[in-house]
C-alpha cells in the first residue's frame, strides 16, 4: 500500500521524536532506584534462564531492601525488560549489582567503591527497554491527539508530552516510568476509540487491547492504576451521557470483565502475589504504606500541607526546574554535579521551559477545560460525551497528586500526559481563530 504524503510526514515525525529520545539516554543523570532495578532484574535470570518463577513467591517479613520487600513493592515488567535487555546484550546475573542494588544508607562514594554503581555497559543495556518504552509512548500521545483533534492536535501534544523534560529524565532511566507511561497511555487510547464506537459490533479486540493494555500499566507501576482508572472511567462516564439504558448495562459488563481479567493478568504477571493474591494484595497496600512513612520522615519539607499540594499540582508539570535527584545530600557529590551539567547543557534534555514560558503553558492548560467544555469551542472530534468522558481521567489523576505527601517532581509525572493534551487544544483553538481572523482581513481587503 502506498503511503500518502502527510502519512509520511507523521512517519518522519514520530522517527525523529523516537530517535531524540533515544539519543539523550546515554546522557540521562544516574539515580540510585536505577541501581534497585537493575539488581531486582535477577527475578528475569529467575524466571525465564533457570525456568524457576515459583522461587520468586514471596510472603511476610518484608524487612527493607531485601528481594520480598522489593518484589511486592515494585511493579515487574521493567525488571524483566531489563534482564532481557541485559541478557541480549551478553551480560549474565554476576554483573548486576550486589543486594539491595543501591544503599541509601551509604554515601554515594561508598556505594561506588563497593560496587552499588552499574558499570556503564550494565547502565545502557538496562536503560535501553525503558527508553524504547518512552519512545513507543510518543507515538501513543500522537494517536490520542489524533483521536481528538486530528493531524494537527497529533503533532502539537506529542511533542509537549515528549519534548518534557521530566518525562525524558526519568523515562531513559532504567525505572519503571517508561513502561507506565505507553501501557498507561495505550489503555486510554483504546478507552478512546471504544467510547467513540460504543454500540457498534466487532469491539472485542478493542476490549481485548484495553484489558492487555491495563494489566500491563498495572505490573509496570502501581501508581499506572491513575491511567487505568481514567481509561475505564472514560469509556463509563461516555456510556452514561448517551442514556441507552440496555447499551450502558452491556458497557458495564464488559468494563466488570475487563478489569477483573486485567488485574488477573495484573497477578499473572507479578509472581510475589501468587502465593495466597488476595493475602499478598493486603500485604503490597500495607508494604507501600510503610514504605511512604519512611520517605516522609526522611524528607523535611514532608509531609507537604494541603496548599503546597495544590502549588506543586500547578507547577511541576511546565514550571519548575527539572529535579535529578530527591535526596539533598546527592547536591555535594562532584560526580552527580558533572552529569547534571552535562545534561542540562544538551539540547536532548527536552525544553527548559522555565518561569514565564512554563507559566504560559500552564495557563494553556488551564484554559484547556474551557475548549472542551464549550461546545463552540472544541474540535469537532470531540463530542459531548468524549468531553466528559476526559474527566474521570483528570479527576483521578489530580486526586493521585492531592494525596502524595512528597514533594518529588517524580511522582507528579502522572499530570503531564492530560496537561499536555490540554495545553495542545489551547494551541489548536487559539492558533484557529488567528487564522480565521487573518482569512477574514485578507477577503475584506480583496474586496475593497
Amino acid at each position: 500500500m502506498k503511503l500518502s504524503r502527510t502519512a509520511w510526514l507523521d512517519a518522519i515525525w514520530l522517527a525523529a521524536l523516537a530517535i531524540y529520545v533515544i539519543a539523550g539516554m546515554p546522557l540521562a543523570t544516574f539515580h540510585g532506584d536505577e541501581a534497585m532495578q537493575i539488581y531486582m532484574s535477577e527475578d528475569y535470570a529467575r524466571a525465564f534462564i533457570e525456568r524457576d518463577p515459583l522461587g520468586l513467591m514471596v510472603g511476610p517479613p518484608y524487612y527493607v531492601d531485601t528481594p520480598p520487600q522489593l518484589r511486592i513493592l515494585n511493579g515487574s515488567i521493567n525488571r524483566y525488560a531489563i534482564g532481557l535487555s541485559w541478557h541480549l546484550a551478553g551480560f549474565t546475573t554476576g554483573d548486576l549489582p550486589p543486594i539491595p542494588g543501591w544503599d541509601w544508607g551509604l554515601d554515594y562514594q561508598t556505594n561506588v567503591d563497593t560496587g552499588h554503581r552499574p558499570s556503564e555497559g550494565m547502565m545502557l543495556a538496562a536503560r535501553a527497554s525503558s527508553t524504547l518504552f518512552l519512545a513507543l509512548s510518543s507515538a501513543v500521545m500522537f494517536a490520542i491527539g489524533w483521536q481528538l483533534g486530528g493531524r494537527p492536535l497529533a503533532y502539537l501534544t506529542s511533542a509537549l508530552y515528549t519534548l518534557n523534560p521530566v518525562i525524558l529524565l526519568n523515562g531513559r532511566r532504567a525505572m519503571m516510568e517508561g513502561s507506565m507511561l505507553l501501557f498507561g497511555l495505550l489503555a486510554l487510547l483504546l478507552a478512546i476509540i471504544i467510547s467513540r464506537r460504543q454500540g457498534r459490533d466487532g469491539l472485542w479486540g478493542w476490549w481485548l487491547g484495553l484489558t492487555l493494555a491495563a494489566g500491563l500499566a498495572l505490573a509496570s507501576k502501581h501508581s499506572g492504576l491513575v491511567f487505568v482508572a481514567g481509561a475505564y472511567g472514560w469509556v463509563l462516564v461516555a456510556a452514561l451521557v448517551r442514556r441507552q439504558w440496555s447499551a450502558l448495562a452491556e458497557t458495564l459488563v464488559k468494563l466488570a470483565v475487563s478489569g477483573l481479567l486485567a488485574l488477573a493478568l495484573f497477578i499473572a504477571l507479578s509472581p510475589a502475589l501468587w502465593n495466597n493474591p488476595l493475602a499478598r494484595l493486603q500485604d503490597l497496600v500495607a508494604v507501600r504504606g510503610e514504605l511512604l512513612d519512611i520517605q516522609v520522615m526522611a524528607e523535611p519539607l514532608a509531609p507537604l500541607p494541603l496548599g503546597e499540594r495544590i502549588t506543586q499540582i500547578i507547577t511541576q508539570p511546565f514550571i519548575q526546574p527539572l529535579a535529578h535527584y530527591e535526596a539533598a545530600s546527592w547536591a555535594g557529590y562532584d560526580p552527580i554535579t558533572r552529569e547534571v551539567e552535562r545534561y542540562m547543557a544538551s539540547p536532548l534534555s527536552g525544553l527548559q521551559a522555565g518561569p514565564l514560558l512554563g507559566g504560559l503553558l500552564t495557563l494553556l492548560a488551564g484554559f484547556g477545560l474551557v475548549v472542551i467544555i464549550v461546545p463552540r469551542w472544541r474540535p469537532a472530534r470531540i463530542t459531548w460525551e468524549q468531553a466528559l468522558g476526559m474527566l474521570p481521567w483528570l479527576l483521578v489523576t489530580l486526586a493521585f497528586a492531592l494525596v502524595n505527601p512528597l514533594p518529588w517532581q517524580r511522582y507528579y509525572m502522572v499530570l503531564i500526559p492530560i496537561d499536555a493534551l490540554l495545553a495542545a487544544l489551547s494551541i489548536q483553538r487559539i492558533a484557529q481563530v488567528l487564522l480565521r481572523g487573518r482569512v477574514g482581513d485578507t477577503a475584506a481587503a480583496t474586496t475593497q
